[in-house]
Parts: structure tokens; sequence; C-alpha cells
């Protein structure tokens, strides 16, 4: 699943806008979506909400984004991530 789409956008150049939501991807989906984003440079808009990331899940998505300056839009709507997740 979402690691298989994680793998793609490392190598993806064309691709500019992708909807997982409502995928249930969780925390272990959310951390190869991560480790994508920082190496993708193509993707401008990312829809993860009611994905069920939780706060581990944040952190991952949150980590890429410090290296990630392509990404213009995220929603992460309906996650739990409560207060702690929020802060990534």
């Amino acid at each position: 699943g979402a690691q298989h789409i994680g793998e793609a956008l490392k190598i993806n150049t064309v691709l500019t806008i992708l909807d997982l939501g409502r995928n249930d991807i969780g925390v272990t989906g959310a951390q190869h979506i991560g480790e994508a984003l920082k190496i993708n440079k193509a993707l401008t808009t990312l829809k993860l909400f009611d994905n069920k990331i939780g706060a581990e899940g944040a952190q991952h998505i949150g980590e890429a984004l410090k290296s990630n300056m392509v990404l213009t839009t995220l929603m992460l709507q309906w996650n739990l991530l409560g207060e702690k997740g929020a802060q990534h």
C-alpha cells in the first residue's frame, strides 16, 4: 500500500497532486510517505485526511516538511493528531 506509493513518490517527477484520504495508512504509511516527501520535488498537494496517522505519523510528515520546499497544501483532518501531533 503506502510503502509502494512512497517508493514511487521518491522517483516521481510529474505527479503534483495526490489524494490518499480515507485509506487507513496509519503510522507506518505516514512514515513511508514522509520518507518520500524528503526526496520528492514535484508534489505540491497531498491529501492525507482520515488515515489514523496519529501524533507519531504527524511527526514523520513534519520531519519531511523541514526539507521539502515544494509541498504547499497538506490536508491532515480527522487523523487524531492531538496537541502533540499538531506541534510537528
